[in-house]
């Protein structure tokens, strides 16, 4: 009898044991393992081989491939924002391009993800115009670039934070900016374009009112002029937005590289968002002032910059709703401006840089 009890006792042990090991190795399976991004010391070659592959639904005749970041980890449920980097013209020959031939990356670092305080990371998405097919940002992008970011948000929805997408854009890319917060108000918490090649009317710009807006532009740049479009534009903005106060307009004197070497042109305004709008020693940046809407000095002391910026404003997108402008349509002629118009700019641009001007 006490073999019996002995044996009974032995097999309940083991199966408490076992029991015990199952419930260790699932909570294992379950447990939240961050994502372990590369350092900014890595350099931007690796940096961007954190980078995936995903292709919005054809819409309009287009689907817009883009590269991005996700900085989601194992059985991760934190909800992380969305910052959109359109390139300028000239750097959406390849696929892949938009990417190699920027530095934007450098906010997939370690350093950078850590600075968005609230979520602890941010999915970085840069789409390509189809620039091999001798196509450019402009109107006839607005709605698959929309189809794409929609998809995004669908296949990534248990992490996406939808009240802060921003968007950001150099030249032509600083138009596409303008561009989808005309055709989308209140889709995105905030934008920051860089040197845009876009004046959009005041009634456009009121559309976005509720949008927290950041212009980066040269006081001599050749391409968009200081006085007739930046200032335009800028005055418009304090004019009809809701939160002057959260909107801000940098001027630079002449451009510089975070390294302190001057870019090739004033045009070439996506370095200086490299590394936070700081320079590459986290220093104030330099021959750069900026002001908020109601015309107070702001300073960019690091760590405050663009990131602190970002995660200070939210909309009230929840991602499901089109929130699309009523009076948008894309009609036959505005695809046959917008098909000539970009053809003419990327040749002055073109000229301009070989003569260095």
């Amino acid at each position: 009898m006490n073999a019996v009890k002995k044996s009974a006792a032995a097999v309940l042990c083991l199966i408490m044991i076992l029991s015990f090991a199952s419930f260790l190795s699932f909570a294992q399976d379950d447990e939240y393992i961050p994502k372990e991004a590369l350092s900014v010391n890595a350099g931007i070659e690796a940096l961007c081989g954190q980078f995936e592959s995903f292709t919005g639904p054809e819409k309009d005749g287009y689907a817009i491939d883009c590269k991005y970041y996700s900085p989601v980890g194992e059985n991760d449920s934190n909800k992380y924002p969305i910052v959109i980097f359109f390139h300028g013209i000239n750097h959406g020959e390849s696929v892949g391009s938009q990417l190699n031939d920027s530095d934007f990356p450098y906010w997939s670092s370690s350093e950078f993800q850590a600075r968005f305080s609230e979520s602890g990371g941010v999915f970085i998405l840069m789409p390509r115009a189809p620039e091999d097919k001798k196509l450019y940002w402009g109107e006839t992008f607005i709605s698959p670039v929309k189809a794409m970011i929609h998809s995004f948000i669908e296949e990534h929805s248990e992490n996406v934070d939808t009240t802060s997408i921003s968007i950001t854009g150099s030249s032509a890319g600083g138009g596409m900016c303008w561009l989808m917060l005309d055709a989308f108000p209140g889709m995105f918490s905030c934008a920051f374009p860089l040197a845009s090649t876009i004046t959009p009317s005041k009634a456009d710009i009121e559309k976005a009112k509720d949008t927290a807006i950041w212009i980066f532009a040269s006081k001599k740049g050749r391409i968009v002029n200081y006085n007739f479009s930046t200032l335009k534009i800028w005055n418009n903005v304090t004019a009809t937005n809701s939160r002057p106060g959260l909107c801000r307009l940098t001027s630079f004197e002449n451009v510089h590289n975070p390294d302190g070497t001057p870019t090739s042109t004033n045009h070439h305004l996506a370095s200086v968002i490299t590394y936070d709008m700081h320079m590459k020693d986290e220093s104030d940046y330099i021959e750069a002032e900026t002001i908020n809407g109601n015309g107070d000095k702001v300073s960019l002391t690091s760590p405050e910059g663009i990131i602190s910026w970002i995660s200070s404003v939210h909309s009230d997108y929840n991602g499901n709703e089109d929130r699309a402008d009523p009076e948008y349509n894309l009609t036959f002629f505005t695809k046959i401006n917008n098909f000539f118009k970009y053809r003419i700019f990327y040749l002055v641009q073109l000229i301009q840089d070989l003569l260095g001007l």
